[in-house]
């Protein structure tokens, strides 16, 4: 087992070698992602030329998985990312039907056998976090996927994104990360004016969406099929085949609520057993909230020497460590805190915007890069409790849509008179720019009624965001098209089972919030200090039990994660258990109008805003003063134009350049 690792690949026309220099070029900028080891292949295949590169961070079998990886009969290569947990399983089937092996543990040589013996019939055999490109010269194909809950990311660029004629450019690139592709002599990134709008929606770019035209991620799930004997299309777009999907109410279970709280301990402790394999030591992150302390403490029923990873704030209003050391106590892990104050989180905070691959608005991926970063002066893999609050409805937002379904079934006033009401209440309560303040929250609550779809809605409740708050501060497109991926959605939620309103909503955050946000912000922040990190509730087998549980077994009256935190009940303690949800907060309102000000005057002028005539200069510059001078609270979209400014001035090849400090 190689370790989570960078790849990238290029595939030119019949005719056009593979330049190399390109290749690695585009290979070396992901050095961060896997610092040990790296390597690069080209082949003149029937149809393509083909090249693929990889960084290796080693996790296990150090010897036995370098990459690109080619099978004896240089019939089939792979270049891969991630790690594939049933690994040893899956060797065990491939012995059997004659499969001959080199490594003693490499999943990327069970990969590569696999693929040779089943093709893209492998896909839904794996169980891990993923992304791989393979070739297959007996198929003559091109496989390029990524894993069911997109922990891994996996760009691809289109012909169109490169200079030059259709026989003297490449006609794909794939890579772990966007700036790789940049890094091609021919690269021509064009910012996309939908994409932008869609990040100022959401805070992050949809999959399979790009800030850059021409540029597409693979969905979580799915895969794209290049059949070489065709020859390469001439539709420069990408098609993308699903081969795993989330779906409600498929696994059996006990009739009895001790028994399904039985099967959720047992299901994810398996989950977690896989993901403690390493050559490397390993450790658990631990904000003392309920998931990540109750994979922590199934994580000690498999090592009595566990090392476990958190960060204490000097302000008291964001920091949690106490909760953590509790846990720590209980379970008698060996603890370590990094104990961090506004300069440490505002010096790094250029650096890990750096490491952004597009624009990203989560503002708690400062936090996530310092308490990796520590972590990583430790231990090389740590696992965390990522996902539990989309599989079990764990957001105060599901709370909030319970409050929106009585008011509509109470049917006194309609939602949406009501969420008029209190839009207007909230901008008479004092602003205050303090964490969470209660004018914010009922503006996000009352704007949220005025929609009467649940995804639009919750759009609203995260963000602040529906087609009346983006359409100000855009020019180029219709502000409704930014929210279409909302509607595709929902029919797909209806197509795989969804049971109710909360199905439909889970499976909507999942897709959206989770693996393009949460998932990616977490592969960023890690990556950039090679640390792996590991999500147990990720795995298929615990998303498919997740999901078949009764949503009125997760959300009880106000009591978010009911069912998770009954699961718990024998293994922490009380007030771990049923103790608020916090998360990773920033001061980030009142570091808008304090230490970071210099930054959003220096990048709001109105000729760097509209530097590409997408954003609108005069809707943003008056919020920033109504920030400023304290008549509202606009954090969340201030920070959001800054991020994407950021990245605009800074990251982007075609930015402006060196920012004034």
């Amino acid at each position: 087992m190689r370790g989570v690792c960078g790849i990238a690949g290029l595939i030119t026309p019949p005719g056009l070698p593979v330049d190399i220099e390109s290749l690695k070029a585009m290979r070396d900028v992901l050095t961060h992602r896997g610092p040990d080891d790296n390597g690069y292949w080209v082949t003149e295949n029937r149809g393509a030329n083909i090249g693929f590169a990889h960084q290796r961070l080693s996790i296990l079998d150090h010897e036995g998985g370098y990459q690109p990886m080619v099978r004896a009969d240089k019939q089939v290569a792979v270049v891969f990312n991630g790690q594939i947990y049933n690994h040893v399983e899956l060797r065990s089937e491939l012995l059997d039907l004659g499969h001959e092996f080199k490594s003693d543990h490499s999943d990327t040589e069970v990969l590569l056998h696999g693929y040779a013996q089943w093709g893209p019939e492998l896909l839904p055999k794996l169980n891990g976090m993923f992304a791989f490109a393979a070739l297959d010269k007996n198929r003559n194909t091109l496989c390029l996927a990524r894993g069911p809950m997109g922990q891994k990311p996996l760009y691809v660029a289109t012909k169109d994104f490169f200079h030059g004629a259709q026989d003297a450019k490449p006609f794909l690139a794939f890579s772990s990360e966007l700036q790789s592709l940049t890094q091609h002599p021919q690269a021509n990134p064009q910012i996309s004016p939908l994409s932008v709008s869609r990040f100022l929606a959401f805070d992050f770019v949809p999959d399979p969406d790009c800030i850059y035209q021409n540029v597409y991620k693979v969905p979580p799930g799915h895969h794209v099929m290049l059949d070489l004997n065709q020859g390469l299309p001439d539709d420069p777009g990408l098609t993308t085949t699903p081969y795993w999907d989330l779906c409600f109410g498929s696994v059996a279970q006990p009739t009895d609520y001790p028994g399904r709280l039985e099967l959720l301990r047992q299901t994810l402790a398996a989950s977690i057993q896989k993901r403690m394999v390493a050559d490397v030591p390993l450790g658990v992150f631990l904000s003392g909230g309920i998931d990540s302390s109750l994979v922590a403490a199934l994580a000690t029923e498999f090592t009595d020497k566990l090392q476990t990873f958190s960060i204490a704030f000097e302000d008291p209003s964001y920091d949690e460590s106490n909760y953590a050391q509790d846990v720590a106590n209980h379970l008698g892990t060996q603890h370590h805190v990094e104990r961090l104050n506004e300069k440490n989180l505002l010096d790094v905070f250029p650096t890990i915007a750096d490491h952004l691959s597009e624009p990203f608005a989560d503002h708690s991926v400062v936090p996530t890069y310092l308490l990796s970063q520590f972590c990583r002066k430790h231990v090389t893999v740590a696992l965390g409790g990522d996902g539990g609050d989309e599989l079990f409805l764990g957001y105060p937002t599901f709370v909030a849509e319970k409050a929106a379904q009585w008011i509509k079934t109470m049917g006194i006033l309609s939602p949406n008179i009501l969420g008029t009401l209190g839009t207007g209440v909230a901008k008479l309560i004092p602003v205050s720019h303090d964490n969470m303040p209660l004018g914010f929250k009922l503006q996000q609550f009352s704007g949220g009624l005025l929609h009467k779809d649940p995804l639009q809605r919750h759009q609203r409740f995260l963000t602040g965001m529906d087609a009346s708050t983006l359409g100000p501060l855009i020019q180029q497109t219709s502000p409704e098209q930014a929210f279409l991926p909302l509607q595709e959605l929902t029919a797909q939620a209806q197509s795989v089972g969804a049971r109710d309103v909360y199905d439909t909503l889970t499976y909507g955050y999942s897709k959206t919030y989770l693996s393009a946000g949460v998932l990616q912000k977490v592969d960023r922040a890690s990556m950039a200090v090679s640390l792996e990190t590991r999500a147990p509730m990720m795995d298929k087998d615990f998303v498919r039990l997740a999901l078949s549980f009764q949503n009125q077994e997760k959300l009880k009256g106000t009591q978010t994660k009911a069912i998770l935190k009954d699961a718990a009940e024998p293994l922490l303690p009380s007030h771990i258990i049923h103790r608020p949800k916090k998360g990773f907060g920033m001061p980030v309102a009142s570091w808008l109008g304090g230490p970071l000000r210099p930054m959003v005057e220096d990048l709001f002028t109105p000729d760097k805003l509209e530097i590409d005539g997408i954003l609108n200069a005069k809707t943003i510059q008056k919020m920033a003063q109504e920030h400023f001078n304290k008549k509202r609270n606009h954090r969340k979209t201030l920070w959001a134009v800054l991020m994407y400014q950021w990245w605009r001035h800074r990251v982007h090849p075609k930015g402006s350049g060196k920012l004034s400090s």
